[in-house]
């Protein structure tokens, strides 16, 4: 589902089909209910990196049974013709239609196996652009973090033309986008990073000879009735089919080899679902270019359903994680050689050391402690960035209350920010003034240590569950200058949850004591909903008073803490004192006593 204009080798290797029979089913959603899934709204950037039309709302997202079959519920997706005030793109332009989409990152990844999906995809037509698929969770851009696309329909004539003879067509060029189903695995190559693919994605569907790639065909449509699609996959494999009327069809004349240019797909992935609308994928033209391409003449609304997604083991392998990444505890190391720690990463291996846009050369300052250091100067393009960032998301969440470390040698008058990048995007700092002690450092030019708590670093919507940079740091004020950093890590963590507890934990509404309590003028207010619903969390005095309302909003299900800073709605500093935090979500309504102290 993202932007497809690759190069690349197919490489083959002998397989024996019959090696095909699926094992134990190990995970398996059949959509009673949507907590396994996190509905994504908005137009993302530039149409979702593909110059889409749609805008995604979760109201377009619903449970269903499914006609005919009594008991039998789907996820049913809803495209739309319509516009209104915030149906707008990135840059308040109107848009004119929207539809949803849903993804499982966080809650469900998955490493190999068979996947099956059934699915009814509506009449697309011109425009229409249906996929099921998944994203690498790695914290690397795409396409290094890979992705796989068990099923996309909507495919251009173009394509559609090439493949046509050799892959069940009838050889006349005729078939429409509601006959056509494809597949397809994107990740980097070096062989691919050419002028027309400033990204380096290379794409096994890209067969201009036409001897490889089979998307299928079936003239009798493959619209408004249930089809299955499969992904097969193990370390050293991928292959596709379709199974129309029980009858299955391969994708590909052979498997795709995973070899180690494509060792992406030795990682774990998260599913995507969604219905979009438009886009350099199809045939209909692409947000802000409407003479390019032709109108949308998909009718609307149009139903897409997908009855279930199920997880079989193949040849014994296959894993499922529901939640997040394991949960980290004690000291967890980013960089340090003396400093024991109880976790950590590995640079090189499973953590890597970046700098922003070249901003930044090495340099020449000796390590803090033991024989590794970190030393850079700047380039003096007016400012600098650098971070760690690990390969797979990082769950530091039972840190809430400890600490991020780092010993630092920088001139005394650099400002500089220290913060953190969960896998969501969000980013959250610290300032440290020049020539000023903050959090411990002495700005005196030498080697210093700082301790950050937590709570200070992480702001207000940072999922510690999911970090991607565990340590960033920014300059922006177009200093000049050699520093050196060493011995970073994250101390304080709490005994370390199992992932069953923590899954269990998910079973019910949880409202946890602030912390800390007695405060000043900060405090942490945290809280569990087992299943999206509208959350309401509001401040009041002893005397039943409103003070401020935290959170007026719906939320997916999941872990949450929101940092209160002692200030009413009109962002005015209250006294000290006892008030009450309540919480409102669905039938489940708690309260909890805090002590403001001055």
């Amino acid at each position: 589902m993202n932007i497809k204009k690759f190069l690349f080798v197919v490489l083959l290797f002998e397989f024996c089909f019959s090696q095909l029979e699926p094992g134990d089913i190990i995970w398996e959603e059949n959509f009673d209910n949507l907590n396994n899934w996190i509905i994504e709204t908005g137009n993302g950037s530039w149409g979702w990196g593909n110059g889409e039309l749609q805008y995604y709302k979760s109201e377009n997202i619903e449970i269903v049974e499914i006609p005919d079959e009594i008991g039998n519920n789907a996820v049913q997706i809803t495209a739309k013709q319509e516009s209104g005030a915030d149906i707008i793109d990135q840059w308040g332009n109107p848009l004119n239609y929207t539809s949803g989409r849903m993804n499982t990152k966080s809650k469900i990844s998955v490493k190999y196996g068979i996947i099956e999906a059934r699915v009814l995809i509506p009449d697309i037509s011109t425009g229409g652009w249906p996929a099921i698929w998944l994203l690498g969770l790695s914290n690397l851009s795409w396409p290094r973090s890979g992705e796989i696309d068990i099923m996309e329909m909507g495919h251009r004539q173009a394509f559609r033309d090439l493949h046509d003879e050799h892959n069940g067509g009838n050889g006349l060029n005729n078939s429409t986008v509601n006959q056509v189903v494809g597949s397809n695995a994107i990740f980097y190559a070096d062989e691919a990073l050419v002028p027309d693919n400033p990204t380096g994605a290379a794409s096994i569907s890209w067969d201009p000879d036409d001897d490889y790639c089979r998307p299928y065909y079936s003239y009798d449509n493959l619209t408004n009735r249930f089809v299955k699609y499969r992904l097969y996959w193990n370390p050293d494999s991928l292959l596709f089919s379709v199974f129309d009327n029980e009858i299955e069809h391969f994708l590909y004349a052979d498997v795709f080899n995973i070899d180690s240019i494509s060792s992406e797909f030795n990682s774990p992935f998260y599913f995507i679902t969604n219905l979009a609308i438009g886009g350099n994928f199809t045939d209909a033209y692409s947000l802000g270019d409407p003479s390019n391409g032709l109108q949308v003449s998909m009718p609307f609304p149009s139903k897409m359903l997908i009855d279930y997604i199920k997880v079989m083991k193949w040849n014994e392998h296959g894993e499922v994680n529901e939640g997040p990444p394991e949960f980290q505890g004690g000291d967890f190391g980013l960089f340090t050689d003396l400093t024991p720690v109880d976790n950590g990463l590995i640079s090189g291996l499973d953590a890597e050391i970046y700098v922003w846009e070249g901003t930044l050369n090495e340099g020449n300052i000796e390590p803090f402690e033991g024989e590794n250091g970190i030393s850079w100067s700047t380039t003096g393009l007016g400012w600098f960035g650098a971070g760690i960032m690990s390969m797979q998301p990082v769950n530091l969440f039972n840190f809430s209350e400890g600490h991020l470390n780092f010993s630092i040698k920088i001139p005394a008058n650099v400002s500089f920010q220290i913060g953190i990048i969960d896998s969501w995007g969000n980013q959250s700092y610290v300032d440290f003034p020049s020539n000023q002690t903050t959090y411990g450092l002495e700005r005196d030019g030498n080697w210093g240590q700082a301790s950050i708590p937590v709570e200070d670093i992480r702001g207000d919507f940072i999922d510690l569950r999911m970090l991607s940079y565990e340590f960033v740091i920014l300059e922006v004020n177009g200093a000049s200058c050699q520093f050196g950093l060493d011995d970073i890590y994250w101390s304080g963590g709490q005994e370390v949850l199992e992932i069953s507890n923590f899954n269990n934990s998910l079973n019910q509404f949880v409202l946890k004591d602030n912390y800390p309590n007695p405060f000043n003028p900060l405090t942490l207010i945290s809280y569990e909903l087992p299943s999206e619903g509208f959350v309401n969390i509001t401040i009041y005095d002893i005397v039943g008073r409103k003070v401020k309302t935290l959170i007026n909003s719906s939320q997916t299900s999941g872990y949450y803490s929101i940092r209160w800073n002692a200030t009413n709605d009109r962002n005015e500093s209250v006294s000290a004192g006892v008030y009450l935090y309540i919480i409102e979500a669905r039938e489940f309504r708690q309260t909890k006593k805090m002590v403001l102290l001055k």
